[in-house]
C-alpha cells in the first residue's frame, strides 16, 4: 500500500467527497444516521466531512467487526444506512427515537453527532458521542500546546480509533498534510521517507517497542526528525522510555481517551529528554484534578482518582440515553474515568493505572499495568494481561496470562521471572503464569477482563463465583 497524502486540495479526496455527497444527500432531510466501516482512510474521512456538511449523524465502525459486533451496532442505531467496505446499504427511515431525543436536548452547535466506538472490559460496544465542536477543541489545544501552525500528521492508526481520527482533524483544521502509512509496511521497512519539518507521528507503546527491537538506522533517523512522537493508548514501561531517551527520540507521552477526543495531557519532548516520566501538564482546553473516593480534591503528590474537565469532553454515550442526559452538562461537571494517579507541584500528571486493575495482595498494592509493562519489556511475549484473583491467605494473588512469542513456556517462565527479579519488588511478581494462544479483546483492543478472569479462575481451580 502506497503512502496516502491528503490535504485540502487532494484530488482523491475531492472525488470521494463529490460522490459521497450525491449518494448521501437523500439522508440529510431526515437526518438518518450513517454507520461507516471502511478500511480505506480516504473513504472514512470523506464520510466524516460529508456527514458534517449535510447534518447527518455519523457512527464510526471497525471494518473487521464480526457478525455479532456488526449486528449489535445496527441494532443500537435502530435505523439508518451503513457504508461498509465501499458499499452503501440500508433503508431510509425516519430518525430513530433515541437520536430524535438527542437532537432535541443538545445545543445546535453539537449537531450532527459523531460517534466514536469504545467499550469497557465486558466487551460490549458503545459510542462516545462527539461533535465537530468537541473534536475542534482538542485539535486547537494540540496546536497551542506545541506552538505550531499547520499540523502535519503521519498516521499509522485506523480512523475508527480516536487517535487516528484526531490526526486527520488536526491536519484538516490547521491546513497541514495528513500522510497515511501502512503499519505492516513501515514495520518491515529498513528506512522511512523523511517527514515534513515539524511533523507529528502517533504510536501505541507496542508499535514503538517493535520499531526499537528492529532498530534499523534508517528508521531511527526518520523518527528523530519528527517534532514529536505522540505515544498513548496504554502505559509505557521504564526500559522502553530509557531506550527511547538513549536514541534521542522526541517522545511526547500523552494521557487521553476516546471520551476526551484524545490527549488532555502531553509531555513535551524537551522535558522527556531531561528525564521526566510524567505525562505532562494539561493542554489549554483542559483542567485536571485528583480526587478522593468521596470526590474531595487532593493535594500534590497524593494518589487518587483523575478527574477531567475539558472542552473536548464527549457529550455522552450512545445508546445509553440516561447517561447522555446527565452528561449534557458534563463539560461543566467533568468526567472521572476510573484512573488512578497524582499531580506533582508543577501540575504534571503521573498515571498509575485503572482503579479496577489495582491488586491488593498481602497488604501491598500492585498496579497491573506496571507488571504488564515489564513483562512486555522482556521482548519475549506477544500479549499479556495481569489479573488479581481471590486468595484465602493474601486476599488476592497476582496472575499473569501470557501469549508467548518464542520458546517453550516452561523455559520462558524462568526467563520472565529472572527479568522481573531485576525490575520489580518481589510482592509484584506473578504467583501463577498461564499460557494461551490469544487474550480476548473487544474490537477496540480492550481486554475482556471478565471473560479472562473467569477462564483463569477455572484453570487454577478457583470457584467461578469467587472470581
Amino acid at each position: 500500500m502506497r503512502s496516502i497524502v491528503l490535504s485540502g486540495d487532494g484530488g482523491d479526496l475531492k472525488e470521494c467527497l463529490s460522490k459521497l455527497e450525491e449518494q448521501l444527500r437523500p439522508l440529510a432531510d431526515k437526518a438518518v444516521p450513517l454507520l461507516v466501516a471502511d478500511s480505506h482512510p480516504v473513504q472514512v474521512w470523506a464520510a466524516v466531512l460529508t456527514c458534517q456538511r449535510l447534518g447527518i449523524p455519523l457512527f464510526l465502525g471497525n471494518p473487521h467487526w464480526g457478525e455479532r459486533e456488526w449486528g449489535q451496532a445496527l441494532a443500537d442505531m435502530g435505523s439508518g444506512w451503513c457504508w461498509r467496505q465501499g458499499r452503501l446499504e440500508g433503508d431510509p427511515a425516519p430518525l430513530n427515537p433515541r437520536l430524535r431525543e438527542l437532537r432535541e436536548v443538545l445545543p445546535s452547535s453539537h449537531w450532527p453527532l459523531i460517534g466514536i466506538p469504545t467499550g469497557g472490559s465486558g466487551g460490549q460496544i458503545k459510542w462516545a458521542m462527539h461533535s465537530w465542536l468537541t473534536l475542534s477543541a482538542s485539535a486547537k489545544a494540540h496546536q497551542q500546546h506545541f506552538a505550531v501552525g499547520p499540523v502535519h500528521s503521519y498516521c499509522l492508526l485506523p480512523l475508527y480509533h480516536v487517535s487516528g481520527l484526531m490526526q486527520a482533524v488536526r491536519s484538516w483544521l490547521s491546513g497541514g498534510q495528513w500522510v497515511v502509512w501502512d503499519w505492516k509496511r513501515q514495520q518491515q521497512a529498513k528506512a522511512w521517507d523523511p517527514p515534513l519539518p515539524g511533523s507529528f507521528l502517533s504510536l501505541v507503546p507496542t508499535q514503538l517497542q517493535r520499531l526499537l527491537l528492529s532498530a534499523h538506522p534508517g528508521v531511527l533517523e526518520s523518527l528523530r526528525q519528527f517534532r514529536a512522537i505522540l505515544v498513548g493508548g496504554g502505559p509505557t514501561w521504564p526500559s522502553l522510555r530509557q531506550q527511547a531517551r538513549q536514541l534521542h527520540l522526541p517522545l511526547a507521552l500523552t494521557y487521553g481517551m476516546t471520551e476526551t477526543a484524545s490527549q488532555v495531557c502531553t509531555l513535551l519532548p524537551e522535558a522527556f529528554w531531561q528525564g521526566s516520566d510524567s505525562l505532562g501538564r494539561p493542554l489549554p482546553h483542559a483542567t485536571l484534578q485528583i480526587r478522593s473516593e468521596k470526590g474531595d480534591p487532593l493535594p500534590s503528590h497524593a494518589v487518587g482518582y483523575i478527574h477531567i474537565q475539558a472542552e473536548s469532553l464527549a457529550l455522552g454515550y450512545y445508546p445509553h440515553l440516561s447517561a447522555t442526559h446527565r452528561l449534557r452538562e458534563g463539560q461543566q461537571q467533568g468526567f472521572t474515568p476510573g484512573d488512578l494517579g497524582y499531580l506533582d507541584r508543577q501540575g504534571s500528571l503521573y498515571w498509575l493505572g485503572r482503579a479496577d486493575d489495582l491488586i491488593l495482595t498481602g497488604g501491598e498494592k500492585v498496579m497491573a499495568a506496571e507488571v504488564e509493562g515489564e513483562i512486555r519489556a522482556s521482548g519475549w511475549v506477544e500479549d499479556v494481561c495481569v489479573l488479581g484473583l481471590p486468595d484465602a491467605e493474601w486476599g488476592q494473588r497476582v496472575v499473569a496470562v501470557v501469549v508467548p512469542k518464542t520458546g517453550i513456556p516452561k523455559e520462558l517462565e524462568m526467563h520472565l521471572k529472572q527479568h522481573l527479579s531485576r525490575q520489580l519488588s518481589p510482592f509484584k511478581h506473578p504467583k501463577h503464569w498461564l499460557w494461551c494462544t490469544g487474550i480476548p479483546r473487544n474490537p477496540q483492543g480492550k481486554v475482556n477482563r471478565q471473560q479472562l478472569r473467569q477462564w483463569a479462575a477455572q484453570t487454577l481451580g478457583i470457584p467461578t463465583q469467587a472470581s
